[in-house]
């Protein structure tokens, strides 16, 4: 259902930026999309997230300027929505993004002791079994 909903919405973005190609075009786009996803190789892939998005729809006949822009339009609206989504359910359980920001982070947190002699413990047994982590 997730792979439709973004299907269509590709498809529904081609036409907010007057790129009128067929349904297969938004399939590709989609799929190259994600496999771009795959190998982050900096923040927000921005460029390669680009090319792989232009790439397919070039081979549809639409300028490369207007590929590239949509290529940033679609990651903005994708970026958007899971941002937007998230922060509703943030709101439902009762918590704000300032409320995460002082959150202590895992290095912070106050571990009780129970817990702390039951990890040195689990710790001890894996060094006697010759187990790592």
């Amino acid at each position: 259902l997730g792979w439709l909903c973004q299907f269509f919405a590709v498809y529904t973005a081609m036409r907010a930026f007057h790129i009128h190609a067929a349904l297969p075009a938004a399939g590709l786009v989609l799929l190259l999309m994600n496999v771009a996803t795959l190998f982050p190789l900096w923040p927000g892939n921005i460029g390669l997230l680009q090319a792989a998005i232009a790439l397919p729809l070039s081979s549809y006949g639409v300028a490369a300027g207007r590929a590239v822009a949509y290529g940033f339009g679609l990651q903005a609206i994708e970026a958007s929505v899971g941002v937007g989504v998230g922060m509703i359910f943030l709101a439902r359980e009762g918590l704000s993004f300032a409320m995460l920001r002082r959150m202590p982070g895992a290095d912070e947190a106050e571990v009780p002791e129970d817990e702390e002699e039951a990890s040195a413990e689990g710790e001890e047994a894996r060094a006697r079994a010759g187990v790592s982590g």
